[in-house]
C-alpha cells in the first residue's frame, strides 16, 4: 500500500499543493453519471464525507472509505495519492458555494457570510480539525474566499489591508467554531461561578467585576456563536467609522 510521506518526529508531511489542486478542482468538475457506479474521485470524497459526518475524523482511513464503496483500499490510491489529499478534497467538498450576494450592502453581506460559514461547520464539526496547510487552493473554498472580498472592497477598508481582513475574519471564525466543538457545556456554564468563588478581587479586580457576565461562561449553555456575532460586529464598526489616524493611511 502507497505510503504518505512523514515529516519531522513521523508526522504526515503536507502534499504538494498542486497536485492537492488538481484533485480538489477535478472532484468539482467531475459530473454524477448514469448507469453502472464507477469508483471516481468525487464518489470517494462523498463516501468519506458520510463516513465523517456520522462518525467523526478519528474514523477515517483509507480502509474504511474502501468499505463503504465496496472495494480495496489500494483501489482508492489510482484516484487519490493519499489521506491528506482526501481531508483537503472533503473539506472543500463539504463547504459546499457561499451564499449569493443578496445587494444588502458590504456589512450585512460579510454578517450573513458569517452565519453561513458558522452553519457549515455545525454541520461538518470534523472540518474545523483538519489542520491548515496553505491559502484556499480549492474551487468552493476560493469561492468562499471571493464572497467575502466582494463585499469588503466595497467597504472602503484600505485595498492593501482587505485580504488581510478576509483572513483574520475566517480565521476567528473556524477557530471558534473549533472551540464551540470542544466546549463542555456544563463546565462552560459553570466557569463564572467557579472563577467568583476563587479569584482575590485585589489581583484580579477586572475579572472578579466581570464575573457572570456574557463571554465568563453564564449564558444559556456556554454558547459562542454570541462571542463570534461580538467580535465581528466590533471590527465591522471599526472599518464603518475608521478613526481619524486611520483615515489619513487610507
Amino acid at each position: 500500500m502507497p505510503r504518505e510521506p512523514r515529516g519531522p518526529g513521523g508526522s504526515a508531511a503536507p502534499p504538494d499543493l498542486a497536485t492537492v489542486a488538481d484533485l480538489l478542482w477535478r472532484v468539482d468538475a467531475e459530473r454524477t453519471t448514469e448507469g453502472r457506479p464507477r469508483l471516481t474521485p468525487r464518489r470517494i470524497v462523498d463516501a468519506a464525507v458520510t463516513v465523517v459526518d456520522a462518525d467523526g475524523l478519528d474514523a477515517l482511513s483509507m480502509q474504511r472509505v474502501a468499505t463503504e464503496l465496496g472495494c480495496t483500499a489500494m483501489a482508492l490510491y489510482r484516484h487519490v495519492p493519499g489521506r491528506e489529499h482526501l481531508l483537503a478534497a472533503m473539506t472543500d467538498a463539504a463547504c459546499g458555494r457561499p451564499p449569493a450576494a443578496t445587494g444588502a450592502g458590504w456589512r450585512a453581506e460579510v454578517e450573513a457570510w458569517v452565519d453561513a460559514l458558522w452553519s457549515t461547520y455545525g454541520r461538518h464539526p470534523w472540518m474545523v480539525r483538519v489542520p491548515t496547510v496553505s491559502a484556499p487552493v480549492g474551487p468552493n473554498e476560493l469561492a468562499w474566499f471571493e464572497a467575502l472580498l466582494n463585499p469588503l472592497a466595497r467597504s472602503g477598508a484600505p485595498r492593501g489591508e482587505i485580504v488581510a481582513l478576509a483572513t483574520f475574519i475566517s480565521g476567528a471564525v473556524r477557530d471558534l467554531a473549533r472551540v464551540a466543538t470542544e466546549l463542555d457545556p456544563a463546565g462552560a456554564a459553570s466557569y463564572g461561578r467557579i472563577l467568583a468563588e476563587r479569584l482575590d478581587p485585589g489581583n484580579f479586580p477586572t475579572l472578579c467585576a466581570l464575573a457572570g457576565e456574557p463571554g465568563l461562561g453564564e449564558e444559556e449553555d456556554g454558547a459562542v456563536a454570541p462571542i463570534v456575532a461580538c467580535g465581528i460586529a466590533r471590527l465591522l464598526d471599526g472599518i464603518e467609522n475608521p478613526s481619524p489616524a486611520r483615515e489619513g493611511h487610507r
